[in-house]
């Protein structure tokens, strides 16, 4: 057993910079009470939780017999429920622990008749978390009537500057690579996305602009960029009727009125709706390009979602396709069959399928590749689709169309001699030569027109894949619709290994 030592545990709530002071303030406390720095357990948790990573840790300590002493600043630190808070004080005295705190001494395990005043101090502080929320509720209508900004980050291409009223947004002039600043790449994925029509395509375009500038002055800040997810995207592309045009939200929301014994519902009003507190900082993008932006999201809301009739969502799971006809075996090449179905057991939900090789089977025995359930089968089959999509056409990140094959030129130069010799000469056999140049030169035309329409009809599929991919999400595998678009833009799916192996969009 480790030799028994003082420990000390200090917890703000939040990880907010702003709480760094009063961090600072229990550490050096708790150094001055003589507690070793390796010693000091350091949260940032709310203390209504008992899921915190340093808190478990000290109990385990304190089971362990290597604390003598723990140190807090208050006993309100240890945590705001009041049973969970008791059933420390016990773990402390079933292993001889003593607790102290330097703002509370009267608290200490040491201190005369304190187990009255420590169960009513547990109380005030789970009363108290209790009444943090409507404290944080009122603060926030206050600020917002003022019009300032409540949020704890600002959005892309704003920063937050100042503390409490004086807080405001400013432009976000970070160096991101050369010249450009990350006011500036917030600035083209406004751009991209007016040009594009989608968040995804947008999305794309601008993170290989992000890859492409060089040299790079803040590897974070380039690596932030990169990160910036399409559900992020969305709510910020909204943020542009306020935020990014200078202006600050005071209202998104109205409250509908109450059903008898509901609680109040809200629902969220269009932008032009929107209550704002004008002019209150600098604009990221005009006036004029953030009512563009806000049309366009409306005019997109439901682009690329297939929704099913009231029929399909009604049925038994009978008309959802399988992917089995879509799937051929890598191993030996057969065509891939359900093996076993299961009706599943909500109405309208998909029915539950097995896959596999159809030389697989017991009467065959010529393959010995494991099944693949087409749920797992479905959830992997959207990043083979995304990564199919950007290598067949260069139509998502904006990029020139296929180049089509050429016909070889040594064929037409020689179709040309001999037509010229037959015309000279007027031998027959050279007519006859003549015209089977001409037959073998049309095969190759009508190969390299297949071969174009071919490379088109995958860029058809690919175009299809970039508006239905940034909104399906699971729907691919609980709507039938969806899984019909999809499976239409899909030639083939390669499984091997109980493993998706390689996807070919359709071609025509």
């Amino acid at each position: 057993m480790s030799s028994r030592r003082p420990f000390a545990y200090l917890r703000v709530s939040t990880d907010d910079p702003h709480q760094d002071t009063s961090l600072e303030r229990q550490f050096s406390a708790a150094v001055r009470c003589g507690v070793a720095e390796p010693d000091i357990l350091i949260e940032r948790e709310s203390g209504r939780t008992s899921a915190r990573p340093q808190w478990q840790r000290l109990q385990e300590l304190i089971r362990a017999g290597e604390v003598s002493t723990l140190w807090s600043d208050r006993s309100d630190r240890l945590g705001r429920d009041l049973f969970e808070v008791r059933s420390f004080y016990a773990t402390c005295t079933r292993n001889r622990t003593e607790w102290k705190f330097w703002s509370e001494p009267w608290l200490n395990s040491d201190a005369p008749e304190a187990a009255e005043i420590r169960d009513r101090a547990a109380y005030d502080a789970e009363c108290e978390s209790r009444r943090i929320g409507s404290r944080v509720r009122r603060h926030y209508e206050h600020v917002r009537s003022l019009g300032i900004p409540v949020a704890r980050r600002a959005p892309l291409g704003l920063q937050l500057e100042g503390r409490g009223e004086a807080k405001h947004y400013i432009l976000d002039n970070r160096p991101l690579a050369g010249s450009v600043t990350v006011a500036d790449a917030a600035n083209q994925l406004v751009a991209d996305y007016l040009a594009a029509g989608t968040i995804y395509t947008a999305l794309l375009r601008w993170r290989s602009w992000l890859q492409g500038l060089k040299p790079i002055h803040e590897d974070k800040v380039h690596a932030e960029c990169l990160r910036f997810s399409p559900d992020g995207c969305r709510n910020w592309l909204e943020l542009s009727a306020a935020e990014l045009q200078g202006h600050v939200t005071l209202r998104r929301r109205e409250v509908l009125p109450a059903e008898l014994g509901q609680k109040p519902k809200t629902r969220r009003t269009s932008w032009p709706e929107w209550e704002l507190a004008r002019d209150r900082h600098e604009a990221l993008i005009k006036p004029a390009t953030a009512r563009r932006v806000l049309a366009q999201l409306a005019q997109n809301s439901n682009k690329g979602r297939a929704r099913a009739t009231a029929t399909e969502a009604r049925s038994d799971g009978a008309g959802f396709p399988s992917f089995a006809r879509l799937c051929i075996c890598g191993t030996c090449g057969g065509s891939v069959v359900m093996q076993g179905s299961r009706k599943g057991a909500t109405p309208g939900r998909p029915p539950w399928r097995s896959l596999r090789c159809r030389n697989a089977s017991p009467m065959r025995s010529r393959c010995s590749e494991p099944g693949i359930g087409e749920k797992k089968m479905i959830y992997k089959l959207i990043p083979l689709l995304v990564a199919e999509a950007q290598r067949v056409s260069a139509l998502m990140i904006g990029g020139a169309p296929p180049q089509s094959a050429v016909i070889d030129p040594a064929l037409v130069a020689q179709l040309e001699q001999t037509r010229a010799l037959a015309v000279s000469t007027g031998l027959p056999e050279l007519r006859s030569a003549v015209v089977a140049l001409e037959s073998k030169l049309a095969a190759s035309a009508a190969t390299v027109r297949q071969s174009v329409e071919v490379e088109q009809g995958r860029k058809a599929a690919a175009e299809r894949l970039a508006h239905l991919l940034p909104t399906i999400g699971p729907d691919l595998y609980t709507s039938a619709a969806v899984r019909r678009q999809v499976m239409a833009a899909i030639e083939r799916i390669e499984v091997r290994g109980g493993e998706i192996m390689n996807v070919t969009l359709a071609g025509g």
